[in-house]
């Protein structure tokens, strides 16, 4: 099938060119380029055997895809090339990955130098660079996160130990040889957080911030707090994505010093569906992510991915409820952003990806009222896999009855911005073309702003 004839394949988000992807891996900004490395599948659209994908891109919107970086072609990474990180050493890109060995059961710490271009890679000889897991750590001992402070470079990785999951610390001036230097952080929640995936650990002003994916719970939340140099104690802690498709994000600073995140959605549509399209995975928008002053992780898009936005469909300001549902009337479209200021008192809703006939719908709700918003895609695609669920999440603002959304809507994937510190990341998958919107609400709405534009295609 091809991309055009697909209806749910995405146009401005990064896909790969077919088959299954998964966790952003090796964020770096290098010689003016964005590199973006993914866990890859390049023999089909579902989990497993696991390469490192690659791609480049100068405006962090339009990306060039490249060959793949990594391989499984050692004997200690021969069941998995998986996630890692990029720094610079000395001068030199160098990517940091797990290599997995003894079907899953050995999974360590290797290297791979790469040239100036950061196009070719060779592994290191001495990997893999730690061989032994300290600390009574089980075998899930993968997932990296690094920082160089002095003469020392300081590795994170995600593990567990048989029932909390731990974050341990380690310390190396080399990259080669590796001390360990105790737990970073460990959780109290034996039942949800079994084992950290992905951390991802960076100063933000005067505080730090852990992000990770831990297991069961298989949602993202991050901790800001203090780092004394050895350990990490949280202060607050939120999700940093509440729909439940948001998975394995990870951060990086570019050279302009922005703190830029991307996240692996992946796909709620059934497997079968993955299977018969041929690609599965997708990443986000690329985030700016900062703590206020509060300690709580804000969001904006990358203000690069304005480029994209094309055609005006509807425009209007100081406009009430009527007058908005007029505007969107003869709006269409499958590819589009929506930017909206409102003020309520009880409740309006967004309804996108809408089909008059058939009644598919995706409605964003905002409860005034309850200071909510709620994604409800219980009526998204009348297609029984799909995932039917309400996503909410309190709205931190000021005393005013005003929101700010901003929905970026790709296809089969929806992006909803909720003030500064909320994001939802959704998937739906219509079984009609659904390409309408309108606006909702139970009283009189003021809307200080409605704007309605398509977007280009990044393909």
């Amino acid at each position: 099938m091809s991309h055009c004839s697909d209806p749910h394949r995405p146009q401005y988000h990064f896909t790969a060119p077919q088959q299954w992807i998964n966790d952003p891996n090796g964020l770096i900004h290098w010689n003016g380029e964005y590199h973006l490395f993914y866990q890859y599948n390049p023999h089909a659209a579902y989990w497993g055997a696991m390469h490192w994908g690659h791609a480049v891109s100068r405006d962090l919107v339009h990306w060039h895809h490249l060959p793949v970086a990594l391989a499984p072609d050692k004997d200690y990474d021969k069941d998995g090339v998986f996630s890692g990180c990029a720094i610079v050493h000395d001068g030199k890109p160098v990517i940091v990955y797990t290599g997995v060995s003894a079907n899953g059961m050995q999974q360590f710490p290797c290297l791979a130098y790469a040239d100036d271009t950061l196009r070719t890679f060779h592994k290191a000889p001495e990997n893999p660079v730690i061989h032994a897991r300290p600390d009574h750590l089980v075998h899930d001992f993968r997932d990296h996160t690094m920082w160089h402070d002095g003469e020392w470079w300081y590795q994170v990785l995600g593990s567990g130990d048989g029932t909390h999951a731990v974050a341990p610390l380690f310390r190396s001036m080399d990259l080669i040889s590796w001390e360990y230097l105790g737990r970073l952080i460990q959780s109290d929640d034996a039942v949800n957080e079994q084992l950290y995936e992905c951390p991802d650990f960076f100063a933000s002003g005067a505080q730090h911030v852990f992000i990770t994916s831990p297991l069961p719970m298989r949602r993202v939340v991050y901790m800001s707090g203090d780092f004394n140099g050895r350990t990490f104690t949280p202060q607050k802690r939120d999700y940093v994505d509440h729909g439940s498709s948001f998975y394995a994000p990870q951060s990086f600073t570019d050279a302009t010093g922005r703190r830029i995140m991307f996240g692996w959605c992946q796909e709620h549509g059934g497997d079968q569906l993955s299977r018969a399209l041929g690609w599965s995975g997708v990443m986000t928008l690329p985030r700016i992510i900062a703590l206020d002053d509060a300690g709580k992780l804000t969001y904006t898009v990358a203000p690069e991915v304005t480029v994209l936005e094309d055609e005006t469909l509807a425009h209007g300001r100081d406009i009430t409820l009527a007058q908005a549902q007029t505007l969107l009337q003869h709006v269409a479209g499958d590819a589009l952003v929506i930017h909206a200021t409102v003020s309520a008192t009880t409740t309006c809703e967004f309804v996108v990806r809408y089909d008059p006939q058939s009644k598919e719908q995706t409605i964003i709700r905002w409860d005034a009222e309850y200071q909510t918003v709620i994604c409800d895609l219980s009526q998204s695609s009348l297609n029984q896999n799909c995932v039917r669920e309400q996503y909410r999440a309190p709205i931190h603002r000021d005393s005013s009855s005003t929101l700010t959304l901003s929905l970026y809507i790709d296809h089969s994937i929806i992006e909803v911005y909720a003030g500064s510190h909320t994001v939802f990341s959704l998937r739906v998958y219509p079984t009609h073309p659904a390409q309408r919107c309108t606006i909702r609400a139970q009283e009189l709405l003021h809307i200080s702003e409605l704007v309605v534009r398509s977007m280009k295609s990044i393909v």
